[in-house]
């Protein structure tokens, strides 16, 4: 079992760092995460790079007996990239996003492409055979913010390439998106729009799935990218920290998963000014349905450990509750924590995101509490997360379904959208029904249509599964032959894969 933090040396002086790895190694932390937003720092000027400032603290960690995971730092690029390639930030329903935030990146942008392989390549090269690199994260949160979509020409351009490659032939698109209803047939893919923010009524629902497909193999494939490159010159395990829930975005994390040797993400019960955290179960199903990715263990990133915000702060964890927290991903299956953050900045847009320390170096009580519920779990936690989580039970999301939900959620239950960029009504859905197995103590499986054997299980469950995808309901069908037992929720079966609702009487 790893217990780390997330460090940012370069928030700090080179006097700070020896006092901080005291106070980690006091702790009991053994690793950090360093550099996924250090770009400008590594890449002062295109084509130049500087990694002494890394190597230095990498090699005081080292002698410190402290492990590094390096982040790949893609989320946010140098204002000199920016300069030379304005066109590489997205368009947001309109807006153009600036430089001066993060995850502005058009992730179609060859320019933006080519600069992030070339960083990757660098930091790969000078850390892929470090003994102290331990583990690589791809990015940061990928998709998070709204940056899963993007209206800019260039992805314009390329989801028009996309649909030529996917149909082919215009008529073929023309009759999949069912364009004789309002007369929106096209002659020529060069004259497709993006579904662009709010209308008076709506976009084709094709269109709109069609796009989040795109979007999502266009994300997956930078992924892909970063992960081909660090396997190049390192061995260590690869990894990209996601954030929320498994649906959070319109990216296929199943289909992400693959590029990945193990799945970590940010553990986040609360945040900014709500007036209290999510509710367990849907935090239990969060958890269970990052496991379910990959069907095993799994690594908490960003594990919260004090008030969190941006701009705003709500909710201040109770005494206690930040252990709970911690024992909480351990018993989801996590077997590796990284609190977020070692110490609270003093500048920029995460003074609000509090650390085990606050703005000075005086430990803290949180710090302390974390520090006895780690001397206290540490020699269960072990056994515990190495032992098989056995279950009959399967809970199964969809990806196309999911989308569907987020495009039409059909009832006011369903639209949960706290953000413009997002919503959440299909994860509190199967949340809900995770809750009912969860308090009868019936080990239930997360997994996904992607990536599950049903031979596995004596029950599935299947919520909200509106968009049929024929071949998984073969196998779905065939299982409940052998004896198994299938519940499936309301609006089951129906669609097909293309939104067209089914001529036959749903089930």
């Amino acid at each position: 079992m790893i217990f780390g933090a997330d460090y940012y040396p370069e928030q700090w002086t080179p006097q700070d760092w020896d006092e901080d790895i005291r106070l980690m190694r006091s702790m009991g932390l053994t690793s950090v995460r360093l550099a996924e937003f250090a770009w400008a720092l590594m890449e002062p000027r295109e084509g130049h790079y500087d990694f002494s400032f890394f190597t230095a603290i990498i090699d005081k960690l080292q002698s410190a007996g402290i492990s590094v995971i390096l982040g790949t730092p893609t989320a946010t690029f140098p204002p000199w990239l920016y300069k030379k390639y304005p066109q590489i930030v997205q368009t947001r329903d309109g807006i153009v996003r600036q430089i001066g935030t993060r995850r502005q990146a058009c992730f179609a942008s060859k320019e933006f492409r080519n600069a992030a392989g070339n960083i990757v390549t660098a930091m790969a090269r000078a850390f892929g055979k470090h003994p102290n690199v331990i583990g690589w994260q791809i990015d940061n949160e990928i998709g998070h913010e709204g940056s899963d979509q993007d209206h800019s020409p260039v992805t314009r351009r390329a989801f028009q390439d996309w649909l030529r490659r996917r149909y082919g032939a215009i008529d073929a698109l023309n009759e999949c998106w069912g364009g004789a209803f309002w007369g929106i047939v096209y002659s020529d893919f060069d004259e497709i729009p993006l579904p662009v923010g709010y209308v008076a009524s709506t976009y084709n629902p094709t269109m709109i799935q069609d796009y989040y497909r795109f979007q999502s193999d266009t994300i997956i494939d930078f992924v892909g990218m970063q992960s081909e490159i660090v396997r190049h010159y390192s061995d260590a395990p690869l990894t990209t920290n996601l954030y929320n829930s498994a649906y959070f975005t319109i990216i296929d994390m199943a289909a992400l998963a693959r590029y990945v040797d193990y799945i970590s993400w940010d553990f986040y019960p609360v945040w900014g000014d709500m007036d209290a955290p999510f509710p367990h179960p849907f935090l239990a199903a969060i958890q269970q349905n990052f496991r379910g990715l990959k069907n095993r263990s799994f690594c908490v990133m960003e594990q919260i450990s004090g008030f969190q915000g941006h701009t705003k702060l709500g909710y201040l964890p109770a005494p206690g509750q930040t252990a709970l927290w911690l024992t909480h991903s351990i018993a989801h299956g996590a077997d590796s924590i990284y609190f977020f953050r070692f110490r609270t900045a003093r500048f920029g847009q995460e003074q609000l995101c509090y650390g085990l320390l606050d703005h000075d170096k005086e430990p803290t009580d949180r710090m302390r509490e974390l520090q006895q519920a780690i001397t206290d779990l540490q020699n269960v936690a072990d056994d515990f997360v190495t032992e098989p989580y056995p279950a009959q039970v399967a809970l199964i999301g969809d990806i196309e379904n999911a989308r569907n939900f987020r495009q039409q959620p059909v009832s006011k239950g369903l639209e949960f959208a706290p953000l413009p960029w997002l919503q959440l009504g299909y994860d509190i859905e199967l949340a809900t029904w995770y809750s009912g197995f969860s308090l009868l103590n019936v080990n239930t499986h997360c997994m996904q249509t992607g990536n599950i054997d049903l031979n596995q299980y004596r029950v599935i469950a299947l919520p909200l599964y509106a968009v049929v995808d024929a071949d998984f309901f073969a196998r779905v069908e065939q299982f409940v032959r052998n004896g198994g037992t299938l519940i499936l929720g309301y609006r089951s079966g129906w669609k097909d894969p293309n939104l067209w609702m089914h001529a036959d009487q749903p089930p």
